[in-house]
């Protein structure tokens, strides 16, 4: 007598408290995603800000040595 291997059977079906979880970690890594966007922006301004006064320093300390 030959014994027959059991079927797995596959379902790709979700639970409605499974994907609420799944919808609930999409949104959240959309809100996540917007925040960083955000803090980069700043960060940008802050950075070209920071440049800005470090090349009118340079040229007065340029100017300094030159006319000295």
């Amino acid at each position: 007598m030959k014994i027959k291997p059991k079927k797995t059977t596959y379902s790709y079906s979700t639970h409605k408290s499974h994907m609420d979880m799944i919808l609930y970690e999409v949104r959240q890594n959309r809100k996540d995603i917007l925040e960083l966007k955000a803090f980069m922006n700043k960060s940008k301004g802050t950075i070209s800000v920071l440049m800005f006064f470090a090349g009118i320093i340079g040229i007065f300390l340029w100017g300094y040595n030159y006319f000295k």
